[in-house]
C-alpha cells in the first residue's frame, strides 16, 4: 500500500447542493434507505447488512443482500435509535428500544427479519428512558443496553430477557466494546469525553481514561504491537472516534490491563484547520491492518493502515451526506451509512443511503482522495485572507478593521423563504425591509430542524449528538430533552458565538438564547449555560407556547435604549425571536427592534443580521432555503443578492467585522456576505410598517 498522509476535504455536512456550491460525489452505488440510517450490523455469514433507520420517519430496519446491493425487506419498529447488533448464530437481531424502554428481539432467518420478544430494560419506567447502544457479551450470554440520560447500562439475560446487573457509568453512555478475553469491557462517555473500562464480573468501574471531546465509537484491536526499542509491549489497541475533534484517538492496552494513550491519528490537513471533521463511527477489514473512520462532518471516510504501531492515514472515500456507520464485509465490499439525502423541496428528508463499492485498491483510493478534495471549498488560506475587496466595510483579514462596531444578530424560529415572501399581507415589515434594504434569494440554513439549526446558527455546526438526536425529538419520540444549553453531550466543538465573542473580550448582551423561563413566564430564572449568566437579559423570555414576540420587544427596547442613551451598549446584541405566538405579532416586533435600533445614537456604526434557524415547511427549491436579511447603513440599498449563502456564511460576515477566529471548518469555508455591503454609508433609518 502507498504510504500518504492523508489530506482531509472539508464539506459541510448539512449543505450539499448544486444552489450553494458545495458538491457531493460519493463513491459506489446508493441504495435508497429510510431517513437517517444510525448503525449498520453485519450478519456473522457476511451476506447481509442491516441499517437501523431512526431519523423523521417511523423508525425501520433495512435488510440489504451484500451481493446483489440492494435493499431486499424494511421491517418497522416501534422505536429505536442506535443500538443494532447480532446474536452470535445470527439468527436474532437486537435493538435498542429508543424513548421504549426496552430492546427489541427480532428473529432473523435467509435475510427475513421477524418480531421476537421485548426485553424490559428496568423494573420501571422512568421519565427519562430512552435506550441507545445494544452489545452481546463475546460469549453470546448476556445483553448489554445503554441508558442513555439515565447513564447507566443494564445488563439482561440473552436467553431469557431477565435483568442481572445495572451499572453505573459516566454521563451519556456511547458505544460497548468489549477485550477479546471477555473479562473487561469498556463504554464510550459522550458528554465526559472518557473511556470507563468495566469489570465484567461485576460491572466495577475499573479506571476513566480521557480521551478527546465526544467519544462516539469503540473498536477493540488484539495483538501485540511494541512501542520502540526496549518501550512497552501492548496486548491489544482501542480505537475512539472522538466526534468533537478533528482525531482518533488510540488507547494501548498492557498485560496487565492498564489502558494507556499511545496516539492521536488526525484526520485534518493541517494543525490550522478548524474542528468539524467528525470522526463518529468506526470498523475493522477483515484481515485487521485497516481502520475505517465515517467523518461525518466531511462526508468521508478515512482510511487507515493500523498494522503496525503508528498508525497511518492512506486516503479518503467520499461519501453520501453525513456518514454515520461503516462496515468491511468478507466479500470485499464496504457499506456506509449516509443520514440524508441530497436536497429536497419536502419539509424533511425522506431518505438516507447505504453506499456499497469494492475496496479500494491503492489507484482507486488516490482518486477518491483527489474526489474528495474537490470536493472541498476550504482552504488554510481562507484563515488569513477571506477574499474580500479592499477597504471594504467588512474586512477580508485579520488586523484590518471595520466603520461597523456594533452587531445585532437575530435568529429567528423556522421559515422557510417561501413561507415568509410567498405572503405580503402577512409579514410587511420581513418585505419592507427585504425591498429596502437587501433581498437574499439564495440563502440556506444548515439545519434540519429548529433544534440543529439553532446550533449551526450559533456555532457553526451541530455536534454529533445533537445531529442524531434531533431528528427523533422533531419527530415526538424525545421528550423533555432540552438541546440548548442544559444538555452537556449537546456542546459543540468549540462552544458558541458568545464563547467566541467572550475569549477575545468583546462585551455582548443575551436576549432569550439558552435561557430558562421563571414560573408563571415572569422573567427568566436563569440561563442554562452558565458562562451566560452575567450577560443574559432577564426580562426577555426564552421560547414559551403563547407567549408573544410584541413582549420580547418591549423588553429588548428597554434594555437597549438604556444602555444605547448612557453609551453602555456592548459591542454585540444577541437576540432569540422565535415567533411561536403567530406570523403577524412576530413581524410587528421585528419591525419594532430594527425601528429602535435605527433611530438610536448608534445606528450610524451598526449591522443587524437576521436569519431563521432552519427551512421550516416546503420550498419550492429546497426545505433549507430559508430567509435572511442584512440591514445597516452599510448595507445595499433596494438590491438583489443572488449569491448562494448559508447559515455559516452570516457567522463569517460576523466574525470578520469583530476580528473573531471561525468557530469551525464550515464558517472558514463559507462565502463571506461581502455583496451584501456597499462602501458609501447611508444612514437614512428604517420605519415599521403598521401591522
Amino acid at each position: 500500500m502507498m504510504r500518504r498522509f492523508l489530506i482531509i476535504a472539508v464539506v459541510a455536512a448539512a449543505l450539499l447542493r448544486s444552489q450553494t456550491g458545495w458538491i457531493l460525489t460519493p463513491a459506489g452505488r446508493q441504495i435508497p434507505v429510510s431517513t437517517f440510517p444510525m448503525s449498520l450490523a453485519l450478519s456473522p455469514d457476511g451476506r447481509y447488512v442491516l441499517a437501523l433507520n431512526a431519523g423523521f420517519a417511523p423508525p425501520s430496519i433495512s435488510v440489504i443482500d451484500t451481493a446483489a446491493e440492494r435493499e431486499t425487506a424494511r421491517v418497522p419498529v416501534e422505536d429505536a435509535w442506535l443500538g443494532l447488533a447480532f446474536s452470535v448464530k445470527g439468527d436474532r437481531v437486537y435493538v435498542g428500544g429508543g424513548s421504549r424502554p426496552v430492546v427489541w428481539e427480532l428473529q432473523f432467518d435467509r435475510g427475513q427479519l421477524k418480531p421476537g420478544r421485548r426485553f424490559p430494560v428496568g423494573k420501571e419506567a422512568h421519565e427519562n428512558d430512552y435506550v441507545g447502544e445494544v452489545a452481546l457479551s463475546p460469549d453470546g450470554r448476556f445483553l448489554y443496553a445503554a441508558n442513555l440520560f439515565r447513564n447507566t447500562i443494564t445488563v439482561m439475560n440473552a436467553l431469557t430477557g431477565f435483568v442481572v446487573n445495572e451499572i453505573p457509568t459516566g454521563r451519556r453512555p456511547s458505544r460497548i466494546v468489549f477485550a477479546t478475553d471477555g473479562q473487561t469491557f469498556y463504554v464510550g462517555h459522550w458528554a465526559d469525553g472518557t473511556v470507563g473500562q468495566y469489570n465484567t464480573a461485576d460491572g466495577k468501574k475499573l479506571e476513566t481514561i480521557q480521551v478527546g471531546a465526544h467519544p462516539a465509537d469503540l473498536i477493540y484491536l488484539p495483538g501485540k504491537v511494541e512501542s520502540r526499542e526496549n518501550g512497552p509491549v501492548y496486548v491489544a489497541r482501542l480505537f475512539v472516534a472522538c466526534a468533537n475533534t478533528n482525531a482518533v484517538t488510540v488507547l494501548g492496552i498492557t498485560e496487565g490491563n492498564q489502558a494507556v494513550m499511545i496516539d492521536r491519528i488526525p484526520l485534518a490537513a493541517s494543525r490550522s484547520t478548524p474542528l468539524g471533521a467528525t470522526p463518529s463511527a468506526l470498523a475493522l477489514s477483515p484481515d485487521r491492518t485497516r481502520l475505517y473512520v465515517a467523518c461525518s462532518g466531511i462526508n468521508s471516510v478515512a482510511v487507515v493502515d493500523v498494522s503496525e504501531y503508528t498508525a497511518l492515514p492512506l486516503g479518503l472515500i467520499p461519501t453520501g451526506s453525513y456518514p454515520t456507520a461503516v462496515r468491511a464485509a468478507a466479500n470485499g465490499k464496504l457499506f456506509i451509512a449516509n443520514a440524508r439525502g441530497g436536497g429536497s423541496t419536502a419539509a424533511r428528508p425522506t431518505t438516507g443511503s447505504v453506499s456499497a463499492l469494492a475496496v479500494p485498491t491503492d489507484e482507486q483510493l488516490q482518486a477518491h482522495t483527489d474526489q474528495a478534495l474537490a470536493n472541498s471549498p476550504y482552504d488554510d488560506s481562507q484563515l488569513t485572507d477571506a477574499g474580500g475587496p479592499r477597504g471594504h466595510p467588512v474586512p477580508s483579514a485579520p488586523g484590518q478593521t471595520s466603520p461597523i462596531r456594533y452587531v445585532v444578530y437575530i435568529v429567528k424560529g423556522s421559515r422557510s423563504y417561501d413561507e415568509i415572501f410567498g405572503d405580503a399581507a402577512a409579514a410587511p415589515n420581513h418585505h419592507k425591509l427585504a425591498r429596502e434594504f437587501v433581498l437574499l434569494d439564495n440563502f440556506y440554513s444548515a439545519g434540519e430542524t429548529e433544534i440543529d439549526g439553532l446550533h449551526w446558527a450559533t456555532a457553526s455546526v451541530a455536534s454529533d449528538f445533537v445531529e442524531k438526536l434531533a431528528p427523533a425529538v422533531a419527530a415526538g419520540r424525545v421528550r423533555g430533552v432540552a438541546l440548548d444549553g442544559a444538555e452537556p453531550a449537546a456542546f459543540p466543538p468549540t462552544g458558541y458565538l458568545w464563547t467566541n465573542l467572550r475569549a477575545a473580550g468583546l462585551p455582548f448582551r443575551n436576549y432569550g438564547f439558552w435561557v430558562e423561563n421563571a414560573p408563571g413566564l415572569s422573567g427568566v430564572a436563569r440561563a442554562r449555560e452558565a458562562s451566560l449568566e452575567a450577560e443574559t437579559e432577564k426580562s426577555y423570555l426564552g421560547p414559551a407556547a403563547g407567549y408573544p414576540d410584541s413582549q420580547r420587544a418591549d423588553a429588548f427596547l428597554r434594555d437597549f435604549g438604556e444602555r444605547a442613551q448612557k453609551g453602555t451598549l456592548p459591542r454585540v446584541l444577541l437576540v432569540r425571536l422565535p415567533g411561536a405566538s403567530g406570523m403577524a405579532d412576530h413581524d410587528a416586533a421585528l419591525g419594532r427592534i430594527v425601528e429602535a435600533i435605527s433611530h438610536s445614537p448608534v445606528w450610524s456604526r451598526t449591522a443587524i443580521f437576521v436569519t431563521e434557524s432552519s427551512g421550516g415547511a416546503a420550498d419550492h427549491v429546497d426545505s433549507h432555503r430559508t430567509a435572511a436579511w442584512v440591514v445597516s447603513p452599510y448595507a445595499k440599498r433596494g438590491a438583489v443578492d443572488n449569491t448562494p449563502y448559508t447559515t455559516a456564511s452570516m457567522l463569517r460576515t460576523i466574525e470578520l467585522i469583530l476580528g473573531l477566529r471561525p468557530l469551525t471548518q464550515f464558517d472558514a469555508a463559507a462565502t463571506p456576505m461581502f455583496e451584501c455591503f456597499g462602501a458609501t454609508p447611508d444612514p437614512r433609518p428604517y420605519t415599521a410598517a403598521k401591522p
